[in-house]
């Protein structure tokens, strides 16, 4: 068995919740597709007591390390296994910006805790164990696989609509089969001045704001199913555009957009102007993102800096995390 074992773990671009409303014979979906980077390296080695460090320049809240912590221990006693692990966090993903680090960084450490133990775990149980994936299945989909997942949501048997932080799990999204993104260039644009959500905002802002009206979600599922999945399925990059840029005006999207007001109005606008083919928030954000020709990159990044963002400059990735196993 492996000494330390490393795993890579990339983000993913959250397009959009699609089913809403309360009497949806299928309750949430989502669509979104995995990018190359900003990633973040877990690092898991034998350790006589089971701790996790998030060593990151911006680390999760004390709240939340507690709660993956006790997810690794929660899976160490279900599973039987001997090995208690040092567990470290690093790199540049962010956490609570909308690039879901939270479900990325919990599978990835189960998955490493598991393989530390030379103890097979299938993907349902990893994902099971994660207690991640209630809300949308993107994240849970994209960690092992990349591309872009389209998922319908799960069957609705009255259960409240919260996010994947307090979701239950226990039945999982059904996704559509996975597709393999274009290599279409990608900026992240990430606020400075603007707060990103906490997990206790982000459980408010679902009760502020479900149920939606019916229509509503007819909008976002046919936007994302036949604009978004079929454009990027036929590598139809203008009709992709408008899908993103049409997502942005759903109304489960509106309501995300609407918690940063004008401030980040403003930024996407500003991307606009400087060349960005469309431009996007990422889950509750407040990320935006933005397509447009390789030529037009570096002077949207330009203009992101000037409007005081951290701009990255990705493309998709079509397969998943990476997984490093040393001996001693």
């Amino acid at each position: 068995m492996a000494n330390r074992v490393d795993v890579i773990v990339h983000p993913r671009i959250h397009l959009g919740l699609l089913s809403m409303h309360r009497e949806s014979p299928r309750l949430n979906g989502g669509i979104g597709f995995a990018i190359n980077g900003p990633a973040a390296l877990i690092e898991i080695s034998e350790a006589g007591t089971l701790t996790v460090r998030d060593e990151r320049s911006c680390p999760m809240a004390a709240a939340e390390l507690s709660q993956l912590q006790g997810a690794l221990e929660g899976f160490l006693i279900a599973r039987g296994m001997e090995r208690a692990a040092s567990i470290r966090i690093f790199g540049d993903m962010l956490t609570h910006v909308g690039l879901g680090s939270a479900t990325a960084i919990r599978l990835g450490a189960i998955e490493a805790l598991a393989i530390l133990n030379g103890c097979g775990a299938s993907r349902v149980e990893l994902v099971n164990a994660s207690g991640r994936g209630g809300t949308s299945g993107v994240g849970i989909n994209t960690y092992f696989d990349g591309g872009l997942i389209c998922d319908v949501g799960k069957r609705n048997e009255g259960q409240p609509v919260l996010p994947s932080s307090r979701a239950d799990p226990s039945r999982l999204p059904l996704a559509l089969p996975a597709l393999a993104m274009p290599e279409w260039p990608v900026l992240i644009c990430i606020p400075r001045s603007i707060a990103p959500k906490t997990q206790e905002e982000e459980i408010d802002f679902f009760s502020r704001t479900a149920p939606l009206p019916e229509g509503t979600s007819f909008e976002a599922a046919y936007v994302a199913l036949f604009e978004i999945y079929a454009s990027a399925a036929e590598s139809d990059y203008a009709s992709f555009c408008r899908g993103v840029e049409r997502m942005q005006q759903t109304a489960w999207k509106r309501a995300e957009r609407s918690e940063y007001g004008c401030a980040l109005a403003g930024i996407g606008d500003a991307l606009l102007r400087a060349g960005a083919d469309c431009v996007g928030m990422s889950s509750l954000g407040p990320l935006l993102f933005c397509f447009a020709a390789p030529a037009q990159m570096s002077a949207i990044a330009q203009a992101a800096r000037l409007m005081g963002c951290d701009a990255h400059q990705t493309t998709p990735r079509n397969c998943g995390r990476e997984i490093h196993c040393h001996d001693a």
